[in-house]
């Protein structure tokens, strides 16, 4: 009851709207002694009482993980799973289907979206931020378009930085290692007044690549991974009640990537980004206007793909009004706009784009103090179009659409619904529902390349104006237990998901196909139908004295489909997702602290499944299923603070194997680093 009291204390006083805009996540963290989270519903609640499958991440967790990358914290979460193809270049998925370019996951950095729409996918190594400016990282399972945005499929990766405001961050690490490894960053933060900060990050790196065989058509499309990024975050107080952020980021990457067909490709991005915010408290609420743009550059190529350049632009322009109604009841209201533009589409003198107009609305509802019910419906309308001429690398093939074949409008819904009952001081129930929304990207839509294949047949992969979006179901339950003898919480959930109108895209191992006369056969993208999965997630931390912290997930998962593409009736060739998903997942931890010696264990198992490959050129008998095997991998830090700013750790993946294959793709081997760092 003392707990209760204090945390309606803290949290009406951090509710305010002029509060709420500049939230002390911190300082919360530490009063209750877990993580504060506002992005489900834009009020400040604990993560035990979020309305979503939500586990958050702290700055702690990231500090000690040992990992040089955002993927590598993500893969010790229940119910992810992460394939590494290269040093540099990796997939994440939520709950299954995964695959090169995963195209299920919304991504975002302080509320700005960072995957890549041109193919709905996040390259992880070109997100601008460094591990040392995250204040959390916030893992929502399942759909919840509804409730925070466009392609919200099978989850959400929510990262928070330090609030240049609020925080005073100034830290610098460099990291050497294993396969050439150079690594160094930089976070500085300097309050210019009592009311206006602005932080600066700056980080980069150079290796040289995984050295495991390869077959010898591939041996050269190895490079070894490059990145620079620097970020700039200003935030001002400009009135009593209004504040003004600015936001500018820049990154650049060469890597080894794997493309949609499983096969290797040397992937260069450059993207760009800026973004403004206005947040004021109004007599109608706390309203946040919020525009940003971002610019993609880039190419694709490989032995198998001639140069393929990429030039996506996108700009979102966002209003939204938080408010109350009398004590139990929260609002918002929301209108989005989306203008999303993918230049020279495969090198032609094409352009394909869309429009996306939408607009949300969130309910929740504070039925009792133990009962509490969210609710969020969005509306989405889509226009595509596509100007100028396609030009292929066989001039006699047909393109199986004309311009006049994208003049089309899509208008889909989505909703999330959750009730939070706590049966008791110590135990949690959750029972939820969504309805989630994957558009098509541009790629599956406008994508255009021919080539010659032996026997004189012409071989064309095209992208499809004729997609429909896929529509996600997802029906879970969970309960949460504290257990404070053993000062530890422990979560139990089970979760039940439909997908319908699964998408291929055109050079995928399984996409349809047609003949155009008299020797063409053209490659499209397609919806093939459906496909369910449902599972059981289990996970239990907690802390033993001053000096231990523990913890331990469990992940059980079966992904449903058996579909078959057939090749213009000639060829029943398999879809993947069923096989690639392993059934049983864990993931533990142990952490131990004497004075200045820190020590973390990472250990994480996957059973046995199968992976799509693909070899060039790519007929329909060169992709097969490769076995991966079950695999036990261990991680670890070892760390000393010299001094009360500085310290050094020893940190290893993979340390009790030389070498491992995640995937279908090469091995990865053994890592091992020394860093230091400066807290100043």
């Amino acid at each position: 009851m003392k707990r209760d009291l204090a945390l309606a204390v803290a949290l009406s006083l951090f509710a305010g709207p002029a509060i709420a805009q500049s939230m002390d996540y911190g300082t919360l963290e530490q009063i209750f002694g877990q993580p504060v989270t506002t992005s489900a519903t834009g009020s400040p609640k604990l993560a035990s009482d979020v309305p979503v499958p939500m586990e958050i991440i702290t700055a702690e967790d990231i500090r000690r993980s040992g990992a040089t990358d955002i993927p590598t914290i993500l893969s010790r979460a229940a119910g992810l799973e992460v394939w590494r193809w290269s040093l540099d270049a990796a997939d994440v998925s939520v709950r299954g289907y995964n695959r090169p370019f995963s195209p299920r996951l919304l991504v975002l950095i302080n509320g700005r979206q960072v995957y890549l729409d041109h193919y709905g996918m996040t390259n992880w190594a070109t997100l601008p931020v460094e591990l040392a400016e995250i204040r959390q990282i916030e893992v929502v399972k399942g759909p919840n378009t509804a409730l925070f945005g466009f392609n919200a499929v099978a989850g959400v990766v929510n990262i928070i930085t330090v609030n240049p405001l609020r925080d005073t961050v100034d830290s610098a690490t460099v990291r050497t290692g294993s396969q050439d490894y150079r690594e160094a960053s930089l976070v500085k933060t300097q309050h210019l007044s009592d009311r206006a900060g602005v932080r600066v990050s700056l980080g980069g790196h150079t290796a040289e690549e995984f050295d495991t065989p390869l077959p010898a058509s591939e041996a050269s499309l190895r490079f070894g991974p490059r990145r620079g990024s620097v970020s700039v975050d200003g935030l001002a107080q400009v009135s009593d009640d209004a504040q003004l952020g600015v936001e500018l980021t820049r990154t650049y990457t060469r890597q080894t990537g794997f493309f949609v067909f499983y096969t290797p490709v040397e992937m260069v991005n450059d993207i760009r980004s800026a973004k403004l915010t206005y947040t004021t408290e109004t007599g109608l609420g706390l309203v946040e206007a919020t525009v940003y743009r971002s610019w993609t550059d880039g190419t694709i190529e490989s032995d198998i793909i001639p140069f393929m350049p990429i030039a996506n632009q996108v700009t979102i322009a966002r209003l939204q009004d938080l408010f109350k109604l009398g004590s139990g009841h929260s609002l918002r209201l929301a209108g989005e706009y989306r203008h999303n533009m993918l230049h020279n589409v495969s090198g032609s003198s094409t352009d394909i784009g869309y429009d996306i107009y939408a607009a949300s609305g969130m309910w929740d509802w504070a039925i009792t103090n133990r009962l509490s019910w969210t609710n969020g419906v969005r509306l989405d309308h889509l226009q595509l179009g596509r100007d100028g001429t396609a030009h292929t690398r066989v001039p006699e093939a047909v393109e199986p659409f004309t311009n006049a074949d994208y003049d089309r409008d899509i208008t889909e819904y989505s909703f999330n619904s959750g009730l939070v009952y706590k049966v008791s001081d110590l135990d949690t129930l959750r029972l939820m529902v969504g309805r989630g929304i994957q558009a098509p990207s541009l790629h599956a839509m406008g994508f255009i390349q021919s080539e010659h294949y032996p026997g004189g047949i012409i071989a064309m992969a095209s992208g499809s104006p004729d997609l429909d979006p896929s529509v996600i179901m997802n029906y879970e339950a969970s309960w949460d237990r504290a257990l404070p003898s053993l000062d530890s919480t422990v979560r139990l959930g089970a979760f039940y998901q439909t997908t319908d109108n699964l998408m291929t895209t055109p050079e995928a191992a399984s996409p349809s196909s047609v003949f155009i006369p008299p020797n063409q056969i053209t490659l499209l993208s397609a919806n093939i139908g459906q496909s369910r999965s449902w599972g059981l997630e289990a996970g239990l931390k907690g802390k033993i004295g001053a000096n231990w912290r523990w913890g331990l997930n469990y992940t059980y998962e079966i992904v449903d489909d058996d579909l078959t593409v057939n090749r213009s009736g000639t060829i029943d060739i398999p879809v993947f997702n069923e096989d690639t998903a392993a059934r049983h997942r864990v993931n533990t931890r142990l952490g131990y602290t004497a004075g200045p010696f820190e020590a973390d264990l990472y250990a994480g198992f996957a059973s046995s499944y199968r992976m799509p490959r693909g070899i060039y050129p790519l007929l329909p008998d060169n992709y097969y299923l490769r076995d991966v095997p079950a695999q036990l991998i261990l991680d670890g830090r070892l760390g000393y603070h010299l001094t009360d700013h500085l310290t050094v750790a020893l940190e290893g993946q993979s340390i009790n194997q030389a070498e491992y294959r995640p995937t279908s793709g090469p091995a990865l081997e053994r890592r091992l680093f020394l860093s230091l760092r400066a807290d100043f």
